[in-house]
């Protein structure tokens, strides 16, 4: 993208923002690296692992209850998308989002390097145009008629 995605549109900031609309009693930014923690607002995770699936498998383990993820890149994903995921979101070009995934269940997850892997046992659901995560300068352009 040639810049951050985190720090585009304040995007961490504004999903922060629209997971507590949504009912999440706790925001946990995955900031990577320590020295990128004082970027981002709140309570941050520093990745302690060689892959972020393993990172993010060791904080969900860590972790009680139900887990709403939020992926950095959704640029479109809001309120009203967290308030209806049920297992891993669809996208509206039929591509499973699991960093946009709800986990009811931990159990489910797959200890593995790759997210792919990691989420296979969690149900997909409709998460449409909304789900879609943003890799290119010419995406970003595509969506930006939708945000507000």
């Amino acid at each position: 993208m040639g810049e951050d995605k985190s720090l585009l549109n304040s995007n961490v900031e504004r999903l922060s923002r629209e997971l507590e609309a949504s009912g999440c009693e706790r925001v946990i930014i995955m900031c990577g690296s320590e020295n990128r923690a004082d970027m981002f607002p709140g309570e941050c995770h520093i990745d302690t692992k060689e892959t972020l699936a393993e990172s993010l498998f060791e904080l969900i383990s860590s972790l009680r209850g139900t887990i709403q993820l939020a992926a950095c890149d959704a640029y479109l994903a809001d309120e009203e998308l967290f308030s209806m995921i049920r297992g891993v979101p669809i996208d509206d070009g039929g591509k499973r989002q699991p960093l946009l995934a709800r986990i009811e269940n931990q159990n489910e997850l797959i200890k593995s390097e790759k997210i792919s892997e990691m989420f296979q046992n969690i149900p997909s659901c409709e998460g449409g145009i909304k789900a879609r995560n943003i890799n290119t300068p010419e995406e970003f352009k595509e969506i930006q008629s939708f945000l507000h």
